[in-house]
């Protein structure tokens, strides 16, 4: 049985809306859960913050999985040494977070212990091993096995952050493989809040001749994530949607990775960037992700995204690209547009097409399909 200091792995109680943790000892602190589906981080985030600092809750952790379906679940820590201070508080939140998002539900008996145990393929009526492989965690049921690799975020690295959520999980499925994202926020001694973040990739077994790490590092051209070894006991951390390193980074202002800004006069990068690749398929176009921004489509043409101008990036695909690609600029700042449209040296280029920012609903893909 695995053991997390006083806890057990499978020694939990659920009733209601809460999963109880008891420690083997009498005056052990009683740790408990609670895991809700949400649907807006931004109507909630003031709400958990708030809760967090006034310690209703130790920490507050999202999941998110990268398969199609995106499911987002929230995860909320309790403790206290009663079980009815617990219930209390947790009345207390429930309230609050259902007041503010009446669509969040919160998972009860069956389904919360199944949202609670599906993070790590676990079955605690199936006879489960858990060892280490390599630096992986491999567990092992009855009727199949996981290989759990972990890789710790650097989230300062990251520059678009209304994107990042959006090119991330395109990515991985581009990648073809699957897993979930954490993000743990607690506050530090003087009350600000921080934030811990990993990616865990769910695999049948060890692929030594594909590295995750230099793919996706490559595509943000950043060290964003780094492998990171955990111990067996450790499985505790991610069942329980806890750190898994000391890396931690401070909360500044709102935390913006989770959603893209829908503000009016936001730019949409994010929106744009996931319909460009939706109306790709769409069209039954052949395409490869080649960065956040740079899409390779039907082995002849480039296209381009940017948020803004930035001539050296620009100045850089060219040199690297053309004249062998077509290639596409989309900017979605109008200023931007205007500026590069009225550059001299793009004027003189051939195989260069700008397309206006409010022209890209009505563009026309089966541009792509001429030869």
């Amino acid at each position: 049985m695995v053991k997390k200091g006083k806890y057990k792995l499978f020694n939990y109680l659920i009733e209601n809306h809460l999963i109880y943790y008891k420690g083997l000892r009498k005056n052990d602190k009683i740790i408990a859960f609670a895991i809700l589906e949400y649907f807006d981080f931004k109507t909630i985030e003031f709400i958990l913050n708030d809760i967090l600092r006034n310690k209703l809750i130790q920490y507050y952790a999202f999941q998110i999985d990268t398969h199609e379906n995106r499911e987002k679940l929230l995860v909320l820590n309790f403790e206290d040494s009663t079980k009815e201070r617990i219930i209390k508080s947790f009345n207390y939140v429930q309230q609050k977070i259902i007041e503010a998002q009446n669509l969040a539900r919160f998972q009860k008996e069956k389904n919360l212990e199944s949202k609670f145990l599906s993070i790590i393929t676990l079955d605690k009526n199936s006879k489960t091993s858990i060892s280490k492989v390599s630096e992986s965690l491999k567990i092992s049921t009855e009727n199949n096995a996981k290989l759990l690799s972990f890789f710790v975020l650097n989230l300062d690295v990251i520059k678009k952050t209304n994107s990042f959520m959006t090119s991330f999980l395109t990515l991985i499925n581009n990648l073809e493989r699957e897993g979930i994202l954490i993000f743990n926020f607690r506050t530090d001694s003087d009350e600000n809040i921080k934030v811990s973040s990993y990616f865990v990739e769910k695999s049948e077994n060890t692929d030594s001749s594909f590295n995750i790490e230099d793919n996706i590092n490559n595509f943000f051209h950043n060290d964003l994530i780094k492998r990171h070894s955990i111990k067996i006991e450790a499985i505790f951390n991610f069942l329980w949607r806890l750190e898994i390193s000391n890396s931690f980074f401070p909360l500044n202002g709102s935390f913006n990775h989770f959603s893209p800004n829908t503000h009016p006069n936001s730019l949409g990068f994010s929106e744009i960037n996931e319909e460009i690749e939706k109306n790709l398929q769409k069209n039954q176009i052949e395409h490869i992700r080649l960065g956040e921004n740079l899409i390779f489509i039907e082995q002849s043409y480039l296209f381009l995204l940017l948020e803004k101008l930035d001539t050296k990036y620009i100045t850089k695909i060219l040199k690297k690209y053309y004249p062998k690609y077509i290639i596409y600029i989309l900017i979605l700042d109008e200023s931007g547009y205007r500026k590069l449209i009225e550059t001299e040296k793009i004027k003189l280029i051939e195989n260069i097409n700008l397309v206006h920012p409010n022209n890209i609903q009505d563009f026309n893909y089966q541009e792509f399909k001429r030869k």
